[in-house]
């Protein structure tokens, strides 16, 4: 968070109430930014069809982006997920990823039976930066990991995406 050692105009009484909303924004920005073990928002995204769920406890997974040049590649998270309970979107800068986690158990003791339902799952939006070709994008998913490769629209070159060093003489 940077400080301000001035104010913008002095004689502006209110000046004081924006920076700290700007503050106040910016502590919040960072809390809400990154992922979360378990997720209580129940908005998503702009645009995005708003839903709610009953079955359970809905997370996010933890997701590393890596850009290659070519292609971004996203890996998550996904334990306990099995290969058919997982969904995949992708638009031409959005990818979505949702995932169900079902366990049921019967147990028989002295003639009752107890039935023990646990519903939850995953689900993560991830803006990417650049535009992706969706319709080639692969993915493939491997002991409790998804892995997703979706070519870019205008691929970049290393020194593009990382910047050119500059000799300081």
């Amino acid at each position: 968070m940077v400080r301000r050692w001035w104010r913008r105009d002095i004689w502006d009484p209110f000046d004081i109430m924006r920076e700290i909303q700007e503050e106040i924004d910016e502590i919040f920005n960072e809390f809400f930014r990154g992922p979360r073990l378990w997720s209580y928002r129940r908005f998503g995204e702009p645009g995005e069809e708003f839903e709610l769920r009953s079955e359970g406890v809905w997370r996010e997974p933890f997701v590393d982006i890596f850009d290659t040049g070519e292609e971004f590649v996203i890996t998550a998270e996904l334990p306990g997920v099995r290969k058919e309970d997982i969904k995949v979107r992708i638009t031409n800068d959005t990818v979505y990823i949702e995932a169900q986690v079902r366990r049921e158990q019967e147990l028989e003791k002295e003639g009752a039976v107890r039935i023990e339902r646990y519903y939850s799952g995953y689900r993560r939006v991830i803006r990417l930066p650049e535009e992706v070709i969706p319709e080639k994008a692969k993915a493939k998913y491997n002991n409790g990991v998804l892995e997703i490769r979706i070519p870019k629209k205008h691929p970049t070159k290393k020194e593009e995406r990382e910047g050119f060093e500059v000799k300081i003489e």
